[in-house]
């Protein structure tokens, strides 16, 4: 009989362990679990973040997109332009490539004086310096137009006799354009100088003439010259 009692006594005791434990391991349950409520607020403000980097990314874009508008037509105006200019030079390039090229230069080649005659006579500048085009004839001293155009001509005239006066003419197709003279009583090497810009037709003539009753002077220093060349066709 003691020893039911005893052993009634001890299951008693062993249960209320067993709650007293039981009771321990849920308070420690409820202390450890999270505040879902906090974790809430936490994602809220989260996305409340991200949304506000969102819309800022996005006006930045589209800030980025208007520039990038911008260029490309900043970019297109460019390549109009230098089209535009590529075509000018494409037309100048031809152009000038279609133009003639003209130009001589001459000295009269005498060593000594040429004159007096009593009548004109053609100078022949035969010592050439340049003749682009072969349109300068240092034989017959003519110099005969290859287009329609305008051109330039200059000459000089050297005289050092102080008995002998100096002068010299420009003669388009026989006819008297512009003339240097200088009369008798001068001082050694006298020079004189003229030029004209002259239009032309196709093998128009122009050449330099001796005025009768004149002298030209030349040496190996070049003293008498006549040049000439296009300026531009037309």
């Amino acid at each position: 009989m003691k020893m039911s009692v005893a052993l009634l006594l001890l299951c008693c005791l062993s249960l209320s362990d067993g709650q007293t434990q039981v009771k321990d391991l849920v308070a420690n349950g409820e202390n450890n679990q999270p505040n879902i409520w906090t974790e809430v607020r936490d994602l809220r403000d989260m996305m409340v973040e991200l949304r506000v980097k969102l819309d800022m990314a996005m006006k930045e874009n589209a800030k980025m997109a208007e520039q990038i508008l911008e260029l490309k037509k900043e970019n297109a105006a460019m390549n109009e332009r230098m089209k535009i200019g590529e075509t000018q030079l494409d037309t100048f390039k031809r152009e000038h490539a279609e133009q003639p090229k003209v130009a001589f230069s001459a000295d009269l080649g005498t060593r000594g004086d040429l004159g007096p005659h009593s009548t004109e006579i053609t100078l022949t500048f035969n010592n050439v310096f340049t003749n682009i085009g072969n349109n300068y004839n240092p034989t017959t001293g003519l110099f005969t137009a290859p287009v329609k155009g305008v051109y330039y001509f200059r000459f000089t005239a050297c005289g050092v006799q102080i008995r002998q006066s100096l002068g010299a003419s420009l003669y388009k197709n026989g006819q008297k354009i512009v003339s240097v003279g200088q009369w008798r009583n001068h001082d050694q090497h006298r020079y004189a100088s003229n030029g004209a810009v002259l239009q032309l037709e196709v093998d128009d003539v122009v050449c330099m003439k001796l005025l009768p009753g004149y002298t030209i002077y030349d040496s190996p220093d070049n003293l008498s010259t006549f040049s000439g060349f296009l300026i531009y066709p037309l």
